[in-house]
């Protein structure tokens, strides 16, 4: 028997790549997700289930392990950081990156999504849900434009909640079940120390090669994806730390070599800290100084 989180890291692509928004420069469509009852991270989970959806070294249901996933990170706070990253050859063509930090139940949160590249017009977005509004700052060649995407009150902004006002899905829940339910599991094990000390928990490590579908795994209809690679952490509760990525598009004459890095840290101890307050911090900071 088992007790604890569990882990898997995914070190051999974290050394290249950078961290992107998984579905591109376009919001990511949501998902509709009821969760399902899962263990607590202390529950023992036997060797042969090392997580929900998850049967010896098989991904029996990747739904299931979707689910517990989005049940987790729903209940605690957590940072997440994601990277996509299209290379033309030895040139960079496009890295989207998104990072957030979010509180427990959703109630307050700042994301940042940047976009760069030479086949792309760079932009950076920012949001923030604060006091029961989303506010939404975009700029594109250095010209910047806000709104309210959401108000809780119905008061200038439609009255989304936190997560739906959010311009990606934060748990890229539909992304991980596509990506469980297709890539062709090799192995599934417990991580060693080294992963251990670089989460702080210990978890299962899986990987994977090739693919049954290979257009699941492409983010557009009209690419032809070869050389899916992939490697991924996961707690005995269902919550997926990480994942590695790779694999080639093809779309006509194009060929471009895409990787993309999902991890999640901080899980219960994220503090949402915005940008008037750390100027605020860093004037008090300058104040105090003795001349």
């Amino acid at each position: 028997m088992r007790r604890g989180a569990a882990i898997a890291a995914v070190c051999l692509c974290l050394l290249s790549a950078g961290c992107a928004g998984l579905f591109g420069d376009d919001t990511a469509a949501r998902e509709t997700v009821t969760p399902a009852p899962v263990p607590t991270a202390d529950a023992p989970t036997s060797p042969e289930q090392p997580a929900p959806g998850i049967v010896g070294e098989r991904v029996v249901n990747a739904t299931a392990l979707g689910r517990a996933h989005v049940a987790q990170l729903s209940n605690t706070s957590y940072r997440v950081q994601h990277t996509r990253t299209v290379m033309n050859g030895s040139e960079l063509h496009k890295r989207v990156r998104t990072r957030a930090s979010i509180t427990a139940g959703y109630q307050s949160y700042t994301a940042t999504r940047t976009v760069a590249g030479q086949g792309v017009t760079a932009r950076e977005v920012d949001s923030t849900w604060r006091d029961g509004r989303a506010l939404r700052r975009t700029t594109v060649n250095g010209s910047t434009s806000a709104e309210v995407a959401a108000d809780s009150r119905g008061i200038g902004g439609p009255p989304r909640s936190p997560r739906a006002a959010l311009f990606f899905e934060p748990t890229f829940n539909g992304r991980l079940i596509a990506l469980f339910s297709v890539t062709n599991i090799t192995s599934i094990r417990p991580g060693d120390e080294v992963i251990k000390q670089l989460y702080g928990v210990s978890l299962y490590r899986i990987k994977g090669t090739g693919a049954t579908d290979d257009s699941a795994i492409a983010t557009r209809p009209v690419d032809r994806v070869t050389n899916v690679s992939l490697s991924a952490t996961v707690t005995p509760n269902g919550v997926v730390r990480s994942y590695a990525l790779q694999y080639t598009v093809v779309n006509g004459t194009d060929t471009h070599r895409v990787t993309e890095i999902l991890r999640y840290s901080d899980l219960g101890t994220t503090d949402v800290v915005f940008k008037d307050q750390r100027r605020t911090e860093r004037h008090r900071n300058r104040t105090a100084r003795p001349d």
